[in-house]
């Protein structure tokens, strides 16, 4: 006969007599031990009780025989202070009920949480009651809020290549190789071509909180196609651009231009200098003392040397510019000047200035080089062209293999020296701020003696005047403040961005200055990345 009887109405768990009635079991130990033993291990121990049970001089027939209880598994739920993520804890059952995937909705439903439950993560998280202790507790996230997906601005993809893509995409020959001086046909468009697809910027996706509160999704930026010269927008299809006229495309943001081109052997004095309104290939050289200009790209597939060659667009220089030495600070006999991107093989004593990146293949010797965002000395992702000499008057960054000589020749390099006229914008700035905040004072004092004016036409005359500077000095604030902000944003984003990044060698005699900060090194460094840290020019390797 078992010692222990079970209330099912209560859960109770009681010994059938009490221990000095019947002389067993004869320590509380025994009797918890006895119970662990039984069918009633997992339930709860009233230890409180048991101690009474044997405790000296206890009243037999008043003290109670309940031991253990069952207690039903519980949960509790938990959701963080942006009510995105919900974690619930459950506490397993000594001998009673399971907690049910009814119970557990019921508790999530109590907690608020009307969105974000994960079915699968609550169905594992509620089958490890099976394999826990009981009276044990454990947690785990059932619940999540969704992030809003913010859209994608709109994209432009060209659907037909340029004069510079057929510079950069040399012919396979038979056998698999390439020949370097086959660059294939000029690239032409007819009237009706595709040349560029917009993608439509999209609306992004909108989040929501457990609770069910919507969180709005920033909408991608649109950006419309443009129509420049020679092109149009197709009349069936507002997204594409097609050639209006017959000529070679020029790629330009977000649109494209056709332009007339003109083919030349080479450029010298039997040509005479060009000026060309669209765009301009050479299949040989540019020869000494010519200058060429063009509007559109200008593609050169043998070398200039010492000439004057400007773009309004892109330049493409297939084997290298070259100049001759020059003395003391007097001009370089070669100029290489765009306004987009400038792609070289090989430059030599030569001056050469673009408004976007500067991309040389080989090598660059005493030269002086200017782009506004990014000067790469080799091809690929880790470029190992040499830097040698020269002057790097401006750019956000600056990667090549070698920079400097092993003979030490000086290499000066300046890196985001838009600070400066950013910085001169913000004093511009904070010089306007106080002359506005000089002029709101005066405003308000010509206010306060316009109240005290007893003619009242000639009071609301004087007052109205005044309201109307006011307002004036309160769009000027806003505007200057928008203008402030963005001032500051471009700097924050100059001095994080600007770095010189070495892949191979740093050799002595190489002057740095990032934006007022400057450094001289006198040694040879290994691959490294410099850039500034709290205004200080820093090495990481």
């Amino acid at each position: 006969m078992s010692v222990f009887s079970l209330d099912e109405a209560t859960g109770a768990v009681s010994i059938n007599a009490h221990p000095q009635e019947t002389g067993f079991p004869v320590t509380g130990a025994q009797l918890v031990e006895l119970l662990e033993n039984s069918e009633f291990a997992e339930f709860e121990i009233l230890n409180t009780n048991i101690g009474k049970l044997f405790a000296p001089g206890n009243d037999v027939t008043k003290a109670s025989l309940v031991i253990a209880r069952c207690v039903d598994a519980s949960i509790e739920i938990t959701i963080n202070d942006t009510n995105m993520i919900a974690e619930a804890t459950l506490t397993t059952a000594m001998g009673g009920k399971l907690l049910s995937v009814e119970n557990a909705h019921a508790a999530i439903k109590k907690a608020g949480i009307k969105k974000g439950v994960n079915a699968q993560a609550l169905d594992t998280f509620l089958g490890q009651q099976f394999e826990r202790a009981a009276g044990t507790q454990y947690s785990a996230i059932i619940a999540h809020g969704r992030k809003p997906t913010n859209g994608t601005d709109a994209k432009f993809v060209r659907l037909a290549p340029t004069a510079q893509d057929r510079v950069l995409s040399p012919q396979a020959k038979d056998g698999g190789k390439v020949d370097m001086k086959n660059l294939g046909a000029i690239i032409t468009v007819k009237p009706g071509t595709a040349l560029m697809q917009r993608i439509p910027a999209t609306a992004g996706e909108n989040g929501y909180t457990l609770f069910g509160d919507e969180i709005t999704a920033a909408p991608g930026k649109e950006h419309q196609l443009t129509a420049f010269d020679g092109t149009k927008i197709d009349p069936t299809n507002p997204d594409l651009l097609i050639a209006n006229s017959k000529g070679v495309p020029v790629a330009l943001p977000r649109g494209m231009r056709v332009d007339d081109v003109l083919c030349f052997d080479n450029i010298d004095v039997s040509t005479g200098h060009v000026e060309f309104d669209g765009s301009i290939i050479v299949s040989g050289d540019i020869k000494d003392g010519m200058k060429v200009k063009a509007n559109g790209d200008i593609t050169v597939l043998g070398f200039v040397e010492s000439a004057h060659v400007q773009s309004n667009n892109a330049i493409t220089i297939m084997l290298g510019a070259i100049g001759r030495k020059r003395e003391n600070d007097e001009a370089f006999t070669c100029e290489v000047l765009a306004k987009r991107t400038i792609s070289i093989g090989y430059a030599q004593y030569c001056h050469i200035e673009t408004a976007l990146d500067l991309l040389i293949d080989r090598q660059a010797l005493h030269c002086d080089l200017t782009a506004r965002r990014l000067i790469r000395v080799g091809k690929g992702k880790n470029p190992q062209g040499k830097l040698i000499g020269g002057n790097i008057h401006n750019a956000m960054r600056l990667e090549a293999g070698e920079v400097g000589a092993p003979s030490g020749a000086k290499t000066r390099i300046f890196l985001a020296q838009n600070w400066f006229d950013l910085r001169d914008q913000q004093s511009k700035i904070n010089d306007f701020e106080k002359r506005l905040a000089k002029k709101a004072v005066e405003l308000r004092v010509a206010r306060k003696k316009a109240q005290q004016i007893s003619v009242d036409i000639k009071k609301q005359k004087i007052l109205h005047k005044i309201q109307k500077n006011e307002q004036q000095v309160k769009n000027h604030s806003v505007h200057i403040l928008r203008q402030k902000k963005m001032v500051q944003q471009k700097i924050s984003r100059l001095l994080a961005s600007s770095r010189l990044k070495i892949n191979d060698l740093m050799h002595p005699g190489v002057e740095l200055k990032i934006a007022k900060d400057s450094k001289q090194f006198s040694r040879i460094y290994p691959p490294h990345l410099v850039k500034l840290s709290e205004g200080k020019i820093t090495q990481s390797f």
